[in-house]
C-alpha cells in the first residue's frame, strides 16, 4: 500500500532550526490518501486544521484559500489530524508526496510538538518516494527544472490540475504522477 500525501501550512519551515522549536509553521489542511499497488483508493483522511493560539497569515490564505473563518468553522486539532494522518500511514509500505523533504518536515515538526521525537524519527526513518525529483527527467523541462505538481501532472495525465494547493487535490495528483513513472518502468521493477 502507500500513502500518498500532502499538507497545506502556516508557512515555510525555517530548515535552520529544530523541528519542535515553537516558531515552525502550523498545519492548516492535511491528506492521506492510501492506494493498493494496482494504483486504486482503498481509503483516504482529509482534514482541515482548527487554529488554536496561532492564525493563518494573508498571504498563505492566498496560496491555499483556507480563511482562519473557515478553519474554526470546520477545523479538528492539529493532534487529532497527525492521528488520523498516522492511521493512514501505517497501513503503508511507502509515503509518496511532490517535494517529499517538505512535507515531511511538515509532518515531524507536528509530530515532535504533539506526539514524541520517537513517533516523529520513526516517521522520518520509514521508506520515502519524491514524484518532484522522479519526474525530472520524464517531464523533462528547460534548464533540467525540477517540475511543479501541476507540471507533472499534466505531463503524465493530459489535464491541468484544478484546486492546487488543497491537499487531497494535490495527493489525489501527486498519486497519479507516482503511478505514471510505475507505468513506464520494467515489469517487476519500482522507479
Amino acid at each position: 500500500m502507500k500513502n500518498a500525501f500532502d499538507t497545506e501550512t502556516t508557512g515555510l519551515p525555517n530548515w535552520k532550526i529544530p523541528s519542535d522549536d515553537p516558531s515552525q509553521p502550523h498545519l492548516v489542511e492535511l491528506a492521506a490518501l492510501l492506494y493498493n499497488d494496482a494504483g486504486e483508493l482503498v481509503e483516504q483522511f482529509e482534514a482541515i486544521i482548527k487554529p488554536d493560539g496561532w492564525i493563518i497569515p494573508d498571504d498563505v490564505i492566498a496560496v491555499h484559500g483556507i480563511t482562519n473563518e473557515l478553519a474554526m468553522d470546520v477545523g479538528i486539532s492539529e493532534a487529532e489530524a497527525l492521528e488520523g494522518f498516522l492511521a493512514i500511514h501505517a497501513k503503508a509500505s511507502l509515503r509518496i508526496a511532490h517535494n517529499v523533504n517538505f512535507d515531511d518536515r511538515i509532518i515531524r515538526i507536528g509530530l515532535k510538538r504533539y506526539f514524541s521525537e520517537e513517533i516523529a524519527d520513526q516517521f522520518k526513518a520509514g521508506p520515502k518516494y519524491c514524484t518532484c525529483q522522479q519526474s525530472r527527467s520524464i517531464v523533462a523541462l528547460p534548464a533540467n527544472k525540477l517540475p511543479k505538481l501541476g507540471e507533472a501532472y499534466k505531463h503524465f495525465t493530459g489535464e491541468e490540475l484544478i484546486e492546487a494547493h488543497r491537499a487531497a487535490a494535490d495527493a489525489a495528483a501527486c498519486a497519479r504522477v507516482y503511478f505514471g513513472i510505475q507505468a513506464l518502468q520494467p515489469v517487476g521493477e519500482v522507479f
